[in-house]
């Protein structure tokens, strides 16, 4: 158990600890990657007949072994021992494996051979980098306030992806200028730099650790969490996608130093830069997702990004096969590869979010666990296949490689867009349109919801104040559970776009002159099947300097039909008479969803006018009773 004996500070850029761990992690993150240049060049990566795929794959696989084989066990560890004394540890003995790593590669190459003997001594890095990364992990939660974990774990990996960055592209500077031992040196300072920012590092103290289960507890638990997965399909299938990521992600990244090589013309300095680039893109998705937030419903955003990663790979993959100078070649190619981390970001983060939302907390860590295992099968399946056997001129082939990555990540997102639109309740294309109009209307829109939940079975009349043009969508995506249809006006299904929409929806179209009696037949019929309809009570935009009247009709379609009303008010919008300008301002919308109106007092009588009056006067005092405090039913249009 551990105690503080003071609660930490309420911002988190003034908690001591907390950036002295950042910084201890960011240093650490740089020295785990700064020799990768080295490396290549130890191998003479450069030098013409050599294949370097073959070279970064391994690398790749022998850094992430020890992640796979060693994760549990390390994070026993980490639970056992003093956190702090295990990231010093980790440090300082890879400070020691770096000082003599050239030594090992001579004898890695002596005793191995030299397609593995070079790179076998990366698997020490590995192993107590894996040993590193749950202790702080673990440590992170005594250090900050319960409130600031989701911004102090998003700075980390913001940190570590940075440090990344600067690593290549440095380590590939120090590969073209100098021996690769300096670099290697440069790497043990440092681990010695981490270890020294964790020593001054004052956690709170701990009286006693954590108790741990037996081994048969630990098993029996961790069947569960797989038990857990195999009867949840949706569980399933995301963890498929993440390793169909992982394994094409290790290909691409593999094949970046042969691209540059072969194809661009570029040093070790240039491979450092284009890998580099693959972390800015990483940065800017991660950014992204940050700005859009709530916007992003992770499902369909895991499907499109991973279009987007395909899109992105095919770019890279054509810099292979266009006729360009190399120059122009490569600026087609940063932008693919910036494009696969961008999009990669935006696909993994809108996976993790939709694992945490889906997942029972009691499950979560067991199923996250097991999605590093998978994702880092995949990965060391990847970098393994290109790794392990001894292919012969396998860097003519990567433009290939890069090809069939792309295809199979477009084949994934086919297969996960047609099944979500297959068990989808609506018409491919409103399902599209429906995804689409919940985006813009959380993000530019900036649309919330409060109160009740719009019933997602039942006859029911859905009734609000209008206010402004997109008022129907605020409400569409506040129940994409439910197919709502309303009535619209009638010449709106002349108007391109519109008129697309208004068909897939299933809308009503109302003459305005209410002559026409097919329209509340038609209502009539739906609401008797347990259909939704949508209706404004006031029939139409009000704007804000007149008085709202509302429109009986409303009370005698629940009253003949028996349908629930069910009130919602709307708020934050900005009112003009320009169509296209009204979907162009940037609302700030909100609705309230009161409960279903109590309309049993007026049952049977329909007929009778001063009835429907009442019923009428009931309904739209339920919907103003919803407005925001102070607030009205409109805001003047800003010009």
């Amino acid at each position: 158990m551990t105690l503080s004996p003071a609660s930490p500070p309420a911002r988190l850029l003034h908690n001591r600890n907390f950036i002295l761990l950042c910084c201890a992690y960011l240093v650490s993150a740089l020295g785990d990657h700064l020799s990768e240049m080295a490396i290549l060049q130890t191998q003479g990566g450069l030098e013409e007949g050599v294949d370097i795929t073959p070279i970064s794959a391994r690398m790749t696989f022998v850094l992430f072994v020890p992640f796979f084989l060693f994760g549990p066990f390390n994070g026993w560890l980490a639970d056992r021992l003093p956190r702090r004394g295990v990231m010093i540890t980790a440090d300082l003995v890879r400070m020691g494996i770096m000082l003599g790593f050239g030594g090992l590669i001579a004898r890695g190459e002596q005793w191995i051979g030299p397609a593995w003997g070079p790179v076998a001594p990366i698997l020490l890095i590995g192993l107590f980098a894996a040993l590193f990364s749950p202790a702080r992990a673990a440590l992170v939660p005594t250090l900050v306030r319960r409130d600031q974990l989701v911004r102090a774990n998003g700075l980390i990996v913001g940190l570590g992806i940075i440090a990344t960055m600067i690593a290549l592209k440095i380590g590939g500077h120090l590969a073209d200028r100098h021996d690769a031992q300096v670099a290697f040196t440069l790497d043990a300072g440092t681990f010695l730099l981490s270890a020294l920012l964790l020593l001054a590092l004052r956690p709170p103290p701990q009286h006693a650790l954590k108790r741990v289960a037996s081994s048969a507890d630990a098993l029996r638990q961790t069947l569960q969490g797989f038990r857990y997965i195999a009867t949840h399909r949706a569980v399933r299938e995301m963890l498929i996608i993440a390793a169909v990521v992982w394994f094409c992600g290790s290909l691409v990244k593999s094949a970046i130093p042969a691209v540059v090589k072969d194809v661009y013309g570029g040093q070790y300095s240039d491979i450092g830069s284009y890998l580099a680039c693959l972390g800015v893109g990483f940065i800017v998705g991660a950014a992204v997702m940050v700005t859009v937030g709530s916007a992003a419903r992770s499902e369909v955003f895991v499907i499109w990004g991973m279009f987007g990663v395909s899109a992105s790979v095919a770019v890279f993959a054509l810099s292979a096969f266009l006729p360009f100078s190399p120059r122009v070649l490569g600026g087609i190619g940063a932008v693919g590869i910036f494009g696969g981390g961008f999009f990669g970001v935006i696909t993994m983060a809108s996976f993790n979010a939709l694992l945490q939302r889906i997942i029972p907390d009691r499950f979560r860590g067991r199923v996250f666990g097991v999605k590093d295992v998978c994702t880092t099968s995949a990965l060391l399946l990847a970098t393994g296949g290109l790794g392990i056997p001894q292919w012969e001129k396998v860097d003519r082939w990567v433009g290939y490689i890069l090809a069939a990555v792309a295809l199979l990540t477009f084949a994934t997102a086919l297969v996960a867009l047609l099944t979500r639109l297959r068990r989808s309740k609506y018409t491919w294309l409103f399902q599209l349109m429906e995804d689409l109009n919940e985006f813009v209307a959380k993000f530019w829109w900036r649309l919330t919801v409060e109160g009740r939940r719009i019933p997602a079975s039942g006859p029911i009349l859905v009734t609000a104040n209008h206010v402004s043009y997109p008022d129907p969508l605020y409400i569409y995506a506040s129940a994409t559970y439910r197919w709502l249809h309303f009535l619209v006006a009638a010449e709106y299904c002349h108007l391109p776009v519109i008129r697309t929409f208004i068909t897939e929806s299933r809308c009503i179209p109302v003459k305005r002159d209410g002559q026409d009696s097919a329209p509340t037949r038609e209502v009539i019929r739906r609401l008797r099947e347990g259909a939704a309809i949508g209706l404004f009570i006031e029939g139409r935009i009000v704007p804000p300097d007149q008085t709202p009247e509302a429109r009986e009709g409303l009370a005698m379609l629940a009253l003949r039909t028996g349908a629930r009303v069910i009130p919602i008010h709307i708020s934050g919008t900005i009112y003009t008479q320009k169509l296209v300008k009204a979907f162009l301002l940037r609302h700030r919308a909100h609705l309230n969803i009161g409960p279903p109106v109590d309309l049993s007092e007026f049952a049977g009588r329909e007929r009778d006018r001063a009835v429907l009056k009442e019923a009428t006067r009931k309904i739209y005092e339920a919907i103003y009773a919803l407005r925001p405090n102070g607030g009205s039913y409109g805001e003047k249009t800003r010009d």
